[in-house]
C-alpha cells in the first residue's frame, strides 16, 4: 500500500531487529488513521532476518524501505530517513516500541492546543513493558549529563502536559521542515545523546520542548548493563553536547576537572578505566577540530547560560552503586560543590 502525501513519517532506525519488529509492526498496523502515515524503515546493514520480517508487512503498511551497506548508527539513519519521507510531520522513533491505536490522535490534538505562533516539539512518554517509566522529560544538567530522574517510577494515572530540556530520540513528533532547518541530529555522534544535543540547540533558538504521559509508548526493553561500546558513546558525546552548545566553559573547567577526576575514578569501578583514558586522549588530540565545531555552533546560534540548566544530580545516575555509601557522599558534595557555580 501507498500513499502519495501521507501527514506523518514515522522514522526508525533498524538493526537486527527481527525479534522485537514484529510486535513493532503489529502496533502500527493498528494504528487508528493508518492510511495517513507512511513508515520509513532505515535499515543499517542488518545481518539477521529483519529485512524478511519488514517485506512482509509491505501489502498492510505503507512502508519506504531505505537499505544502508554500512551501519549509519542512530543519528546518520534518522537524517537519513527524515530526507527521504513525505509527511509534513515526523515521528523519530525505535524498532522496539509499541504504538496504542490512538496516539497519533491524541498528538495531534496536543500539537493543535499548545502550538502558538512558534513551532513546538512533543516527546511523548515512553514506559518499559512492566509499566515502569524510562522517559517522562529530562534534566539537562550544565555539565552535559541528561536524564530521566523518575525512571522505574510509576507513570502518573492523571493526564499531564509539561514543558522540558530534552526529548528523547525513541520518541519525537516535530514537523519535517523544522527538523531540517535545526540540522537533524549530529550525525558523528553516532547513538547516544544526539537528542540532547538536538534539544539544547531548540532551546537555544527559543522553540518549547514539550512531553506528555498521554498517549505514551511502550519500550520493549529491560535494564541492562553498559559495554564498553556504549559507554564509550556516552561519555565521549555528553562532553561533546558541553563543548556544542554550553556557554562559559572557562570559568566550568575547575569544576568540570574535578568532575572528570571522579568519573576517572568510578571508571575503575566498572572496568572501563582504560575506555576512559582513550576517550580523554581522543579529545584531547582533536582540540582543533572541537574548537572549530564551537565556533560554528556559536554562529548558528547563541550557547547557551550553563545557570539555565540544572546544577543537582540525581542519584538515579550512580545506577547500582547507590548502595555504596562513599558514591551517595561524593555525589552530595558534588551538588553542594555546584551551588557555588
Amino acid at each position: 500500500m501507498a500513499k502519495i502525501n501521507p501527514s506523518i513519517s514515522i522514522v526508525i532506525p533498524a538493526f537486527n531487529g527481527a525479534k522485537c519488529l514484529k510486535k513493532n509492526l503489529d502496533s502500527i498496523k493498528a494504528l487508528n488513521n493508518l492510511d495517513e502515515i507512511e513508515l520509513v524503515i532505515v535499515d543499517n546493514n542488518s545481518t539477521d532476518s529483519t529485512l524478511n520480517t519488514l517485506k512482509s508487512y509491505e501489502k498492510e503498511v505503507n512502508i519506504k524501505l531505505i537499505e544502508n551497506s554500512n551501519n549509519e548508527g542512530f543519528a546518520g539513519a534518522c537524517n537519513s530517513g527524515a530526507l527521504n519521507s513525505n509527511g509534513e510531520f515526523l515521528f523519530i522513533t525505535n524498532q522496539d516500541v509499541l504504538f496504542p491505536s490512538d496516539f497519533f490522535d491524541k498528538l495531534n490534538q496536543i500539537y493543535k492546543d499548545f502550538k502558538n505562533k512558534k513551532e513546538i516539539v512533543i516527546s511523548p512518554a515512553l514506559v518499559f513493558e512492566t509499566g515502569k517509566i524510562h522517559y517522562f522529560g529530562a534534566k539537562n544538567h550544565f555539565l552535559g549529563f541528561s536524564y530521566t530522574p523518575e525512571v522505574g517510577e510509576e507513570l502518573p494515572k492523571n493526564k499531564i502536559i509539561k514543558r522540558t530540556q530534552r526529548f528523547s530520540g525513541g520518541t519525537l513528533f516535530i514537523k519535517k521542515d523544522f527538523f531540517l532547518k535545526m540540522g537533524g541530529f549530529y550525525k558523528k555522534f553516532f547513538m547516544y545523546y544526539e537528542d540532547t544535543d538536538l534539544s539544547l540547540k531548540i532551546l537555544r533558538n527559543g522553540y518549547k520542548i514539550y512531553t506528555t504521559n498521554d498517549p505514551f509508548l511502550i519500550h520493549q526493553k529491560k535494564f541492562q548493563s553498559l559495554n564498553e561500546f556504549q559507554y564509550y558513546f556516552l561519555e565521549r558525546n555528553r562532553i561533546i553536547v558541553v563543548i556544542r552548545n554550553i556557554n562559559n566553559i572557562q570559568k566550568l573547567l575547575p569544576v568540570i576537572i574535578v568532575v572528570e577526576l571522579i568519573l576517572l575514578f568510578h571508571s575503575v569501578f566498572v572496568r572501563k578505566f582504560r575506555l576512559r583514558l582513550k576517550i580523554y586522549l581522543e579529545l584531547i588530540s582533536n582540540v582543533k577540530h572541537l574548537r572549530n565545531m564551537r565556533n560554528k555552533s556559536k554562529r548558528e546560534a547563541n550557547l547557551l547560560p550553563y545557570q539555565k540548566l540544572s546544577k543537582t544530580l540525581d542519584p538515579i545516575l550512580l545506577g547500582d552503586f547507590q548502595r555504596y555509601k562513599i558514591f551517595r557522599k561524593l555525589l552530595n558534595m558534588l551538588n553542594k560543590f555546584f551551588k557555588f557555580v
